[in-house]
């Protein structure tokens, strides 16, 4: 019985559930670093903002889009405290069937240490062997006194080994408490952050509902530069697609949503359509600060404005990247708006404006994240913006639904 208890005991040990942190406690860890990362970068974009003393509309917007991230942050440190506190209890449930483990095994291996010391004591355990009654008793004896002896060692071995793992489990729970404890800390901090965060918003506003008329100016300029080149960019695509049909009846291809495709040209698209949710972003570093559609203005009452595309904040000097590989076809000017570049990928077009320096030309064909040119920082503003448009033929497209944003 000692003997069979011994060897369920060990194999339950082994087919134990693990206790190693989960993937998914990884993921929320690798969603936290994220969002620490945006803040980081809107931190950075503001403090260099305020030093310069710049208040603008896109100067609330970028405080706005900190605070929405800062209030993601801390949602992502309370998921991760809620993963934490999960390990914690199971952690500690496991130590304790550990301990109840290692209570039994050591109990076994005094009851086996006793019934050692009562063979020894009632006389030599072989001159037990050589009393038998017959060959088959004897060898049942010597099978007895052996497996006694194997089992002593194994139940041994067994009790450190359990020792062992309990000491590894509890410098493993140890650390997963400081770890939540650095969380908890980290939670704090960022409601503090965040109160402040609010606190500066509210000023700003106030400041820019101030300058009413100043705003309703600029804002008028603005809506007048992205009708201009929502004007110039259906003209163009319009002519794209007599060419791409012109092309495609000289090799008898067949039409692929509106447009006349050459095959080239219709796996190009094909393989552009595949890539939905996984294009680069037109950016090395940035997010964006107001995405695609129609938004309420923030100080201006009862005013609302429509995006075309997306407007990515990032950093002095960046460059603007191909989202994927096409032909260059149109390189134009809109006032308000500096340089545009639009990039052809079969029956699909992107659009990249506020180019200060264009790197290319009509005709040059483009790589994937391929440089393309600088983005034009506002002076005015002290914001490095790139406004980037997605359309599929003659019909916009939202941006964020193709490019990656896990």
């Amino acid at each position: 019985m000692l003997i069979v208890l011994s060897i369920e005991l060990s194999t339950s040990h082994g087919q134990r559930k693990s206790t190693d942190p989960k993937l998914k406690q990884k993921e929320l860890e690798r969603q936290r670093k994220k969002k620490e990362e945006e803040i980081k970068l809107t931190s950075r974009l503001l403090s260099k903002t305020q030093k310069e003393k710049s208040k603008s509309i896109n100067q609330l917007r970028l405080l706005n889009k900190q605070i929405r991230i800062r209030e993601e942050l801390i949602n992502a440190v309370n998921n991760e405290i809620q993963g934490i506190d999960g390990q914690i209890d199971d952690k500690e449930k496991y130590v304790a069937k550990l301990n109840a483990d290692l209570e039994l095994r050591k109990q076994e291996y005094a009851d086996m240490i006793y019934t050692a010391y009562r063979l020894q004591k009632l006389a030599h355990p072989m001159s037990l062997v050589f009393s038998s009654g017959n060959i088959n008793q004897a060898l049942k004896r010597m099978r007895y006194i052996r497996d006694l002896g194997q089992s002593r060692t194994t139940q041994m071995r067994l009790i450190e080994e359990t020792q062992g793992q309990i000491k590894s489990e509890v410098v493993t729970l140890r650390t997963i408490r400081e770890d939540k404890s650095q969380l908890l800390g980290k939670k704090a901090e960022e409601k503090t952050n965040l109160e402040q965060d609010k606190g500066e918003e509210n000023k700003l506003v106030k400041t820019l509902q101030s300058k009413e008329k100043q705003l309703r100016k600029e804002l008028a300029q603005k809506q007048k530069a992205a009708k201009d080149l929502d004007r110039q960019i259906k003209k163009i695509i319009q002519d794209e697609i007599k060419r791409a049909k012109a092309e495609a009846a000289k090799t008898n291809s067949t039409k692929a949503g509106g447009m006349g495709l050459t095959p080239e040209a219709a796996a190009l698209s094909a393989n552009f359509q595949g890539n939905k949710g996984k294009l680069p972003w037109p950016v090395e570093k940035g997010f964006v600060l107001r995405g695609f559609g129609e938004h309420k203005h923030p100080t201006l009452p009862n005013v609302k404005t429509v995006n075309n595309g997306i407007d990515i904040v990032t950093t002095d000097g960046s460059k603007a990247r191909a989202v994927f590989e096409g032909e260059v076809r149109h390189i134009f000017t809109v006032p308000g708006m500096q340089n545009a570049i639009m990039i052809n990928h079969g029956e699909f077009f992107t659009v990249y404006t506020h180019i200060e320096t264009v790197m290319v030309k009509k005709g040059d064909k483009i790589k994937t994240k391929q440089a393309i040119g600088t983005i034009h920082k506002d002076e005015d503003d002290k914001k490095t913006i790139l406004h980037f448009e997605l359309w599929k033929g003659s019909e916009k497209q939202d941006p964020e639904n193709w490019i990656y944003t896990n």
